[in-house]
Order: C-alpha cells, then sequence, then structure tokens
C-alpha cells in the first residue's frame, strides 16, 4: 500500500512538472488576450497598450501596428513562408530567395526549442495571435491568400533573415551574382548622444534617440507604449511588425541604435574537384554539395498568372552556396547565422531597471549589429560597437573572397561583449555616435584607445560631418540641458573643418571666370555658408550637384568620412548638370533650397528642413516628373529624454508623417506638419494623464 501511495505521488509530481514546461502553450491557447488588453490612442494616434501580462501587450502591440499599417508588417512576414513574390513580383521573390538561400526556416526549427525561452516563447504566441486575429478579421487587407496563420516560429524566421540582409549578405550575394540582389542591400545612418551630471546642468541626465531610416515602407518607425503588470512599461518605436521596442526609454533607462561598420559577412571560394560535378575539396577530404533549389512563386502582372521558378542554390560545410555565371562556387558565412534570440534580447532589454541588468541582457550578444547609447536615471551613460563579429584567422585577408577549401578560415565564434570598444562614463559627462568612428565616441582624454582590436573587425576610422560639429556644438555649450540638446539635433550645419570639406575645397577655390556658362552658381556656391538656410541657392547648387557626382562617381555615405576625389573636371561638370536640371524642371536657375527640397505624403508636400549628413539628416531624390528633390530617409524618429534621480522627467518624440499609413486617417500627416517645424510632441508615462486625454480607448477588435 505504501508502494502504491508513493508510485502515486511520484506520477502526480511527474505529471505537474511536464504541466508546467508546457504552461506558455496551454496559457496561449486558452487566453482570450483581448479581454486582458486595452489599446488608449492619444491625440496622435500613438497607441498606448495596457494588458496584464505581456503576452497581452505583445497580442495588442501587433493589433495596433496592424491597424496603422498592415501592408507594410506583411512585407516582412510573407519572405518567412516564400510568398513576397506572390505580392511584389520580382522584387519580392528576390527576398524570398535570400530567406530560402540562407535557410532561415531550417535553422529556426533546429534552435527553436532549445534557446528560445519560454516566456519568450508565450509573449511570442500572444504576438501571433494579434496578427492572425486582425488577419482573420479583416481579409480584404491580406495581401497573398494562405498567408495566415502565423506562428512564432515564423516571427523568429523574420528576425533570422533581416538579421543576414542587415550584416551585408547581400552585398556578398551581388558580388557573385553581378548585382542581381542589389535591391535588398540595406544600409542607413543614425545619431545618437546621452549626457550625465558632469555635463548637464541640474543633476540630470539627457539621451537622444534619432535613428535615420526610410520615410515609410521597409525598415521605417512605428512608435507605442507598451505596459504590462509583469515589469514592461516602455515607449518608443520599433520597425513595422516588431515584437517589442528597439529604441526608446523605460522609466528607470532608455538606448538608442546607430549603425555601424564592422565586417559582418564572408564569401568562400570553394575548390570544386574537376570531373566530379557537385564535389568539393575541404580540409584534403571530398565532400558533395547539399542541394538546396528553390521554388519562387511570382506575379509579374496583376492580370497574368503567377509563375514558378526554380533558383539553383546549395549547402556546404561552410555555409550557403551560389554558383555564379562563370561556373565557380561561392559559400557564405555571417555573425548571425546561427542567431535566432534577436528578438527576445530587444524584449528583455525593454524590461532592463538598471545598468547591470541591461549589461547582463548584452551579453547574449543576440542583436545582429548597431552601435548603442545608453542613459539612466543613476547617471550612468555608455557607448558600445555592438554587433556579432567573427573572430577570424588574421593570417588571411578578409576584405576579399577567401579559401573555402581549409577549416583555417572557418571561424565558428564571434566576440564577446566585453571584448567590443566600449565606454561608461567618461569623466566629461558624455558619449554619442552618429556613424563615426567609435574611437571618437566621447571627448579626447577619454577616448577609446585605437589598435586595441583586430583591424579585419573593420572599424570606421575617421569622422563625419555630423560628429564633427556635434563636438563644435558641445564645446560651444559649457552646460548641457534638455532644449540645447535639442538644438544640437536639429543644427544644419556642416562644421568648420574636416575630411569631407578639405576634398571639395576646390569649390571655394575654382576660378568661376573661366566658366562663364556657370559663372554665377560657381559664385554662389564659394559664397556657400554651408547651412540649409530655405533661401539659400548655394545649398540647392550644392545638393544637385553632389548627387549628381555620388551616381556618376558611385559613391556613399562613408565619403562623408574619407572624403572624394573631386577634379575641377568633374564638379563643372556636375554644375553644368546643375543648371540644365534647374533650368529644365523650374525655367530658372535661381531655384532657393525651399523649392526643390521637398517632403510629402498624400496631397501633402512643404519645404524639407535639414540637409544631408546634417545633425537635422535628411536625405531626397530627385523625382522625374517635377525635379523636386523628395525626401525619402533620414530623420524619421526623434525622441529626447530626461532623467532624474526618480527616474524619466520628460519625453518628447517625433515621427517623420503620423502614426497612421491610411490617408483618411487625420493622423496620416499630422506629425507631419510640425516635423517640417522641427518641433515635438510631449509623451508621458503617465497612465492617469494618458486615459484622461485619449482620443479613443478600446479592446482590440472593438
Amino acid at each position: 500500500m505504501t508502494q502504491n501511495r508513493l508510485f502515486f505521488s511520484n506520477s502526480t509530481t511527474l505529471t505537474l512538472f511536464l504541466f508546467l514546461l508546457n504552461v506558455p502553450s496551454i496559457f496561449s491557447q486558452n487566453r482570450n488576450y483581448k479581454e486582458h488588453v486595452t489599446i488608449v490612442r492619444d491625440e496622435w494616434g500613438v497607441p498606448h497598450i495596457y494588458g496584464e501580462k505581456d503576452a497581452d501587450v505583445a497580442y495588442g502591440l501587433a493589433w495596433a501596428n496592424a491597424e496603422d499599417d498592415f501592408a507594410t508588417m506583411q512585407e516582412s512576414l510573407l519572405p518567412t513562408k516564400g510568398l513576397l513574390g506572390q505580392w511584389k513580383g520580382k522584387d519580392g521573390a528576390t527576398i524570398d530567395f535570400v530567406v530560402g538561400l540562407i535557410n532561415s526556416r531550417e535553422k529556426v526549427d533546429a534552435l527553436y526549442d532549445s534557446q528560445i525561452s519560454p516566456e519568450f516563447k508565450m509573449y511570442l504566441e500572444g504576438y501571433c495571435a494579434g496578427v492572425n486575429d486582425y488577419a482573420a478579421s479583416h481579409p480584404k487587407e491580406v495581401k497573398v491568400k494562405n498567408a495566415f496563420p502565423i506562428t512564432p516560429k515564423d516571427v523568429i524566421i523574420t528576425f533570422h533573415y533581416i538579421s543576414a540582409l542587415i550584416t551585408a549578405v547581400p552585398d556578398q550575394l551581388k558580388s557573385v551574382m553581378n548585382g542581381k540582389y542589389d535591391s535588398v542591400s540595406v544600409t542607413f545612418a543614425s545619431n545618437a548622444f546621452a549626457f550625465n551630471p558632469l555635463k548637464a546642468n541640474d543633476g540630470k541626465t539627457l539621451l537622444t534617440v534619432n535613428p535615420h531610416m526610410r520615410f515609410e515602407g521597409w525598415f521605417s518607425w512605428y512608435e507605442a507604449h507598451l505596459v504590462s503588470e509583469e515589469g514592461m512599461d516602455i515607449m518608443g518605436a520599433l520597425f513595422h511588425g516588431g515584437t517589442s521596442i528597439f529604441v526608446g526609454t523605460n522609466k528607470n533607462l532608455g538606448w538608442t541604435h546607430t549603425w555601424n561598420k564592422y565586417d559582418m559577412a564572408d564569401t568562400y571560394k570553394l575548390k570544386m574537384i574537376p570531373n566530379k560535378k557537385g564535389w568539393y575539396e575541404y580540409d584534403g577530404k571530398e565532400y558533395q554539395l547539399e542541394k538546396n533549389d528553390i521554388k519562387l512563386k511570382v506575379k509579374l502582372k496583376p492580370w497574368l498568372p503567377k509563375i514558378t521558378v526554380k533558383r539553383e542554390a546549395y549547402k556546404s560545410i561552410l555555409g550557403p552556396v551560389l554558383k555564379s555565371p562563370s561556373k565557380e562556387y561561392y559559400a557564405f558565412r555571417w555573425g548571425a547565422m546561427d542567431e535566432v534570440r534577436t528578438p527576445e534580447q530587444w524584449w528583455r532589454m525593454n524590461k532592463a531597471t538598471n545598468f547591470d541588468e541591461y549589461y547582463k541582457i548584452l551579453e547574449m550578444n543576440a542583436l545582429p549589429r548597431f552601435n548603442i547609447v545608453y542613459a539612466d536615471k543613476e547617471s550612468n551613460i555608455f557607448f558600445i560597437d555592438n554587433g556579432r563579429v567573427p573572430k577570424r584567422n588574421a593570417d588571411f585577408d578578409w576584405k576579399g573572397v577567401v579559401p573555402g577549401n581549409t577549416s583555417a578560415t572557418m571561424w565558428t565564434e564571434v566576440y564577446k561583449t566585453d571584448e567590443l570598444p566600449q565606454v561608461k562614463n567618461p569623466d566629461c559627462g558624455y558619449v554619442f555616435n552618429t556613424n563615426n568612428t567609435p574611437y571618437s565616441a566621447t571627448c579626447d582624454e577619454d577616448r577609446i584607445a585605437p589598435g586595441t582590436w583586430d583591424p579585419h573587425m573593420n572599424f570606421r576610422m575617421g569622422d563625419n560631418n555630423r560628429s564633427l560639429r556635434f563636438m563644435e556644438l558641445v564645446e560651444e555649450n559649457e552646460r548641457m540641458d534638455f532644449e540645447i540638446m535639442k538644438r544640437i539635433k536639429f543644427d544644419s550645419q556642416y562644421p568648420k573643418d574636416g575630411k569631407f570639406l578639405r576634398s571639395i575645397s576646390l569649390m571655394k577655390e575654382i576660378d568661376e571666370k573661366k566658366y562663364p556658362d556657370i559663372q554665377s552658381m560657381l559664385k554662389e556656391m564659394k559664397s556657400w555658408d554651408r547651412t540649409s538656410n530655405p533661401e539659400s541657392l548655394g545649398a540647392t547648387y550644392f545638393l544637385v550637384s553632389f548627387d549628381y557626382l555620388f551616381n556618376l562617381m558611385k559613391l556613399d555615405v562613408e565619403c562623408f568620412i574619407d572624403g572624394i576625389p573631386l577634379t575641377e573636371e568633374k564638379l563643372v561638370e556636375a554644375v553644368r548638370h546643375t543648371k540644365k536640371h534647374l533650368e529644365k524642371h523650374f525655367n530658372t536657375i535661381n531655384v532657393p533650397l525651399k523649392t526643390i527640397f521637398r517632403i510629402a505624403r498624400g496631397n501633402e508636400e512643404y519645404a524639407m528642413p535639414g540637409y544631408p549628413d546634417a545633425l537635422a539628416a535628411n536625405y531626397a531624390k530627385p523625382r522625374e516628373s517635377d525635379g523636386k528633390f523628395m525626401g525619402n530617409l533620414g530623420d524619421t524618429y526623434t525622441m529626447f529624454v530626461q532623467y532624474g534621480k526618480n527616474g524619466v522627467e520628460r519625453v518628447e518624440s517625433l515621427v517623420n508623417f503620423g502614426s497612421s499609413s491610411h490617408p483618411e486617417s487625420k493622423h496620416y500627416t499630422d506629425q507631419l506638419k510640425i516635423w517640417v517645424k522641427q518641433k515635438t510632441k510631449v509623451m508621458t508615462f503617465d497612465k492617469e494623464q494618458i486615459f484622461k486625454n485619449a482620443e479613443k480607448v478600446y479592446k482590440p477588435g472593438n
């Protein structure tokens, strides 16, 4: 009898243990999320999402984001099932191909159970329930049949393939395929500043969040405030389809990201075995490539049936493999190829309460890249040049293709968090990054010493216009406060000097009398004060001429650090192009900046503030129809935060258009109206005030 009771007791314990292991799954299947989440829309349409559990908040975030821009969410989610080509045609199929090539689904299937924590699985299930419920309730907004429901694994796959896109894998692909995959290359800029009481007035700590991304669509920002009874209370921004805040602040601490230059992806040339098709040599042994042919369904025209295209790809010991047009085989590896915890790290960062917690979360090392600038209520400020950077064999030249026939090039580790360049609480009281070198992340006396890290990590090694101008302004202001910080961020003056400006000094030295057809234009450019004055002709001539030169010479934003090889012949050619452009589209060369440098959404169009590579950084492309330069990326999200000893005291923010992507909504362009004036909106963590001033309070689906 005793033995029977003991057996029964142990069985019950085992059953209970197994039950607890499956709590996330049982929880999600039985929970009515809608009853446990409330969405509060403020006067700007920003969703403040309140839930009992974190998973409830995830559900509400998914629902609110879908309400505002379900189309952009689907752009991120559809490639996980190879469906983007059925909506976006060839460009969409390109992304589908990348997802298949890098084996994102296979990787997530293999690592999901072991690497994703039970609590985050629960969170993801809440998020997916929100997406799926919205899709089921709004079938006309679903872009591709059978795209939903999605699962937590689908969400992780999204982060996995996007991590590949932002760690330069597309650059490796296009090098092999002669530019065929150019459309998936991703690179952006950003500003980030933090000041503590050693520099700021009144014992305050200040943070500027200012990522420069696309104005809309992929990699544009969505603003939200997430609050749960499990310790989440954070506001900031995420990409559409993100599962938590990527940049922003909770009541105790905040952070932002900027783009860094690490070399995170490598290309290997395989040594194929002659007369033995599909076999390659590795460490003196022969191995057969594993075929990974990818079927793509592509919509060519709305009225034509979808076609199926099969693309050839392979797998190897080193990683995925492509065959080049010259029939050589190349394998690829990148730092985040075996990492699936990226969204979990961001979620955990959302809930950190102090620096030690935050740094411990950083040690997950699950974010693929990005500098981090951090500040908190305890007066800590911090910079780290963060990312999953491979530990490579220094005997090889990693700038180009490396041999794929030896394990000597087969790295398996990445640098740990404490091995990366970083600085905490410098004596001068500030840290910053504007996509400049990590070696100038703070004042001269506290800078990180160069030469400590392997050169193959490929740091930026110089300063751009924004970093130089920031340092000028910091020196001009002995003490910092909230309003001064805002003025610095919205500054549109180029610095007094710098490598880029020296490289174009010819513009100031040229004898304009030699070129009577453009004499007046060259004279204006010589006298231009290098600021984006709306009335300036010189700013217009510089903008159009250097847009032409950057395209002609195939230059990129690195030229703002390294300078450009400008000759008198090229400058004259560019200014003549500018004259022709202005006369064609405006019937005059007397075109002030405010007339040509524009931003528009729907039927609204305004003069755009800022300037390329100014602290108020905005970039534009010429519009064929009228020759105006229309803004496409730059100051897409801005947040200013002030911390006191008890936490956040002041928050102001701004997005470039508004919270909604629907033209009929008043929130389609309401923030654009203040954005063009470089104004901000006041945000708050105060629940009572949020509900009191709410535009709308509702349950999802109501």
